[in-house]
């Protein structure tokens, strides 16, 4: 009788998870590409859309379906739970002029089986030594710094072998000298692989972004940078990954982000591994810009990885991020 209603219960569970894609799915494609262009420069926190980790900028982070580490608490907290142990994450970012960029993450799985995991993360944004400047002058009145912080909560579970279904809380916090204001947000994520019968595995995703309240920073009071990610990956090969993103936040016209991974193994327990991707993301900003590049090495239980980010006239920012599993 328990295994009846147990099953009865994950195959009402999967046919609304499979409703709720659809209907998402309906939203994502019906809403016109111009709306995106009259809400440009309109968000607050627009730091919430810089990335985590140094092997998803390598592939100009199209996640959403690939994502299956402590990083997918930011891409996709559905990919959370395909983790089977305890995992840490961090990242350092070498960013335009100055500015600090960090982010960590700490995955556990919870409950029978590891079904469930629980997951939490912290971003920080920061730049200081910021010239302070109320008069035409060569010299500045002082000094003063800014600070960007999420603090995240992440729960995911399998509902069947095939479909994952994970949520992340964020508590948002912004500080620009001495105005400061703050908010909470959600990420919502579905991760499904289909059996479409060509042999080798593909996931598709369905991700909302920062859902939430606006955020009120002195006077004024702005949205935050809320966007519908729709993915899929595949590996087609062995130790080969391909993954593809389409982004819409609320005041950007579509993003389309593609990437890949080879992994290889170069001696003993060691592995290697290269990447690469490209977006649209930064399409206006003048020069080069829109490829990505990176690499990492892989040993049991430890990752170290590397990126390339060039953003055309204004410079190359590298990211640098460290995996581990115990």
């Amino acid at each position: 009788m328990k295994s009846n209603y147990l099953a009865i219960s994950g195959k009402r569970a999967g046919n609304s998870a499979y409703l709720t894609l659809g209907l998402l799915i309906v939203m994502f494609f019906a809403v016109p590409g111009s709306c995106a262009n009259s809400n440009a420069g309109t968000s607050a926190a627009q730091f919430l859309k810089i990335g985590a980790g140094a092997r998803a900028a390598a592939m100009a982070e199209a996640q959403s379906a690939a994502a299956d580490d402590v990083y997918a608490a930011y891409y996709n907290p559905a990919g959370l739970a395909l983790i089977d142990r305890p995992m840490m994450g961090a990242m350092l970012a070498q960013y335009l002029q100055g500015v600090r960029y960090q982010y960590g993450a700490l995955a556990l799985p919870v409950g029978e089986g590891s079904s469930r995991v629980l997951g939490l993360s912290i971003t920080n944004l920061g730049v200081s030594d910021m010239e302070r400047r109320t008069e035409d002058t060569d010299l500045p009145a002082g000094y003063f710094e800014a600070s960007n912080f999420a603090y995240g909560l992440s729960y995911a579970g399998r509902i069947t072998d095939r479909l994952s279904l994970g949520v992340t809380g964020k508590a948002v916090r912004v500080s620009i000298d001495d105005v400061s204001g703050h908010t909470f947000a959600a990420d919502i994520g579905i991760r499904y692989r289909p059996d479409i019968g060509v042999g080798f595995p593909a996931d598709v995703a369905l991700v909302t972004r920062n859902l939430g309240p606006g955020l009120k920073l002195g006077t004024g009071k702005d949205p935050i940078p809320s966007a519908i990610v729709l993915g899929g990956s595949a590996q087609p090969l062995h130790g080969l990954l391909l993954a593809l993103d389409l982004i819409r936040y609320r005041d950007t016209d579509m993003i389309f982000a593609a990437g890949g991974e080879y992994q290889s193994k170069l001696s003993g327990k060691l592995d290697g591994v290269v990447r690469a991707g490209y977006s649209n993301h930064n399409k206006d900003i003048a020069g080069a810009n829109g490829f990505t590049l990176g690499a990492g090495l892989a040993f049991p239980g430890l990752a170290f990885d590397f990126a390339w980010v060039p953003f055309g006239d204004l410079g190359n920012t590298f990211r640098y991020s460290l995996l581990v599993r115990f």
